[in-house]
């Protein structure tokens, strides 16, 4: 168990070695970018995106680099990140589902402009109905409580506790986040879900990335390039695959007919962004090996016997 440490973390911190300043400084910025947003009085789209991404890069980042975090706060913060994230996935999805599906709608010249207003108001009212739950649930005890604790996460000093990190040191924990996601990509996934696991673990590849993005920086930024590329073919996948159950779940109200058309132009898109999720997958893989060549020689110093 770890022992408290005496409050000097200020001081402590001044000293730090650049692992850990470079992972209290990626902590630190997205604990503004969460607290400039936190409240979404005011959210529109993008602010609630923003916070959410915010929320899931900030959990990313302490499970990844964990080894120099107090345990037991760490592990509270994540939990309560992690209901923070979910409280605001209903409003990104009725988001993004309304401009998924009135952009599949525009494309089909077939579609009567009938059924694409009512198509276009039927969402509005999915949209409207996920902030109402959004709003009631942020009226509640639970939701004051949980953003007092994320308020005094952010504050808590004490969560560093390893300040001697190496460089050498935290790039062998970023190594060691890919574990997962090699071992997905070795077998070309290519099933709905083993693409939404494969998304979710190059996502967290990608924001362990981030804090040593100077690092090889030519490797470094062509395998950040393919990562995002993967994840927004994979993610637009899983917005179809969600679209559509939402399609079936509404056939009543938009017609059997109408319906039915907008899941085959849903299917005929999906099967085009499967296989180019597979092909940006492989490119993934190709441009982890060479970032992993580059950055070996800077990794082998936490070995033991090396300097």
């Amino acid at each position: 168990m770890t022992r408290s440490r005496p409050k000097s973390a200020p001081a402590r911190a001044a000293e730090s070695a650049e692992g850990s300043s470079r992972i209290a400084n990626a902590i630190q910025e997205q604990q503004r970018v969460l607290s400039a947003v936190a409240a979404l009085d005011t959210a529109g789209v993008e602010d609630v995106h923003r916070t959410r991404v915010a929320a899931r890069r900030l959990r990313s980042v302490l499970k990844t680099f964990g080894p120099l975090l107090e345990s037991r706060r760490a592990r509270l913060y994540r939990v309560d990140l992690r209901s923070y994230a979910r409280a605001l996935a209903g409003v990104r999805e009725a988001d993004v589902r309304r401009e998924l599906l009135a952009a599949i709608a525009g494309q089909d010249a077939s579609v009567p402009p009938a059924e694409r207003k009512r198509l276009d108001l039927l969402l509005e009212d999915a949209c409207i109905a996920a902030r109402e739950a959004l709003r009631r649930h942020r009226s509640e005890p639970g939701w004051a409580a949980l953003c007092g604790a994320l308020t005094r996460h952010s504050a808590n000093e004490a969560l560093i506790v390893e300040h001697k990190a190496s460089l050498a040191q935290v790039l062998s924990m970023v190594a060691l986040a890919w574990r997962k996601p090699v071992r997905l990509l070795k077998v070309e996934p290519d099933s709905a879900d083993e693409l939404h696991e494969l998304r979710l673990a190059l996502k967290h590849c990608r924001y362990a990335l981030e804090p040593v993005a100077d690092v090889a920086p030519k490797a470094t930024a062509r395998l950040l390039r393919r990562l995002r590329a993967a994840q927004d073919a994979i993610g637009e996948h899983r917005d179809l695959m969600l679209a559509e159950h939402w399609l079936r779940s509404n056939e009543r109200q938009l017609g059997r007919e109408f319906s039915a058309q907008l899941v085959g132009d849903l299917q005929r898109r999906e099967r085009q962004l499967r296989r180019l999720a597979a092909r940006r997958s492989r490119k993934v893989y190709e441009a982890y090996s060479v970032w992993r060549a580059a950055t070996r020689r800077l990794t082998r110093e936490t070995k033991p016997g090396r300097q």
